[in-house]
């Protein structure tokens, strides 16, 4: 069975500043969007970006009526994650095994104490770079435009680690 990786809103947006969105639909993966952040202002794709998206085999995942309940319950227990948070966590709990992508601190911790496996977007860069589904100066052009990007809050050290790693 292919494993499910569960995008929040973050990881699409820190996979698109740094031109990774196509090529990471090269992994052996299935992606899933939740519904609610595919529809999230937070996300300004374009049509055209969504379409690469679904052709390249991205579903956008509704969570049934009865798994709203326990997002919603989710969100009530802890009021630091957003009502967007809670849907992407319990998206993540409703295919088993799948991976949480996120580099929001309170919702990783909150995945790993609901024992759903966590990574960022660092993880999927060693992923492409790991499987060669990615040349090496596209990683390194991603990693610097994340270094440079003052909206992205990845870890700085990490970013540098794997440039060298590059070079």
């Amino acid at each position: 069975m292919t494993c499910v990786i569960v995008h929040d809103a973050c990881s699409l947006i820190d996979l698109r500043k740094g031109q990774l969105l196509q090529v990471m639909l090269k992994l052996p993966y299935r992606f899933v969007v939740p519904l609610p952040i595919r529809l999230s202002e937070l996300l300004d794709f374009t049509d055209r970006e969504w379409r690469m998206l679904d052709d390249g085999g991205v579903a956008t995942f509704d969570l049934p009526a009865d798994r709203v309940r326990e997002a919603v319950d989710l969100r009530a227990r802890h009021t630091r994650l957003s009502a967007n948070d809670c849907f992407c966590l319990v998206s993540a709990c409703c295919h088993e095994g799948s991976i949480l992508l996120t580099g929001d601190k309170q919702l990783r911790r909150v995945a790993v104490q609901s024992g759903v496996a966590v990574h960022g977007v660092l993880w999927i860069v060693d992923e492409l770079r790991n499987t060669g589904a990615c040349p090496d100066d596209l990683l390194a052009r991603a990693l610097e435009s994340w270094l440079a990007d003052i909206s992205v809050f990845l870890p700085k050290a990490d970013i540098e680690t794997r440039l060298r790693g590059l070079r």
